[in-house]
């Protein structure tokens, strides 16, 4: 059996590269402001439970006070669910607290979720790496944001 040519040895390698290369890319939260956190207060407008990315759509008011629907990506499903998120853990109509780092695209209502303050008042953390939900929630709890903040209030993530 004859071995690979050394063209097609470097033409596999550099399609093992490029492929790592999209798979670090596609994980970049460069597209985030994650030096702030919004607080955003809605009703739950669909769930969607996928990969790659789980999304969370939200209809609450803009800065005028239309009703305008909000996106915000989340964890991966796998990832989610050893947050204890399911498919299962949002519904269609409930009111919701999100906090969330917005997308530094002008103009979009989009960000990244942090963490979620449920009607029920549980909380729920279908986070991705943009924040650390655990650290988040205690600084939000301890400032007493949780309970001050208004609709689009910004808070710094550090001090």
């Amino acid at each position: 059996m004859k071995s690979p040519s050394s063209t097609a040895k470097a033409l596999l390698l550099a399609a093992s590269l490029g492929a790592a290369g999209a798979a670090l890319a596609h994980h970049s939260f460069a597209q985030f402001d994650s030096s702030v956190q919004i607080f955003i207060e809605g009703r739950v407008a669909s769930w969607s439970y996928v990969n790659p990315h789980s999304w969370l759509y939200i209809e609450a008011p803009d800065e005028k006070g239309e009703m305008q629907k909000w996106g915000f990506e989340g964890a991966a499903p796998i990832h989610a669910a050893r947050q204890g998120v399911t498919g299962n853990t949002f519904k269609v109509g409930e009111k919701v607290k999100v906090i969330m780092s917005p997308i530094r695209e002008e103009g979009r209502k989009a960000g990244t979720v942090c963490f979620v303050v449920k009607e029920d008042a549980s909380i729920a953390r279908p986070n991705d790496g943009t924040c650390d939900s655990i650290e988040s929630i205690e600084r939000w709890k301890s400032r007493d944001w949780l309970d001050s903040a208004k609709h689009l209030d910004r808070h710094p993530t550090a001090e």
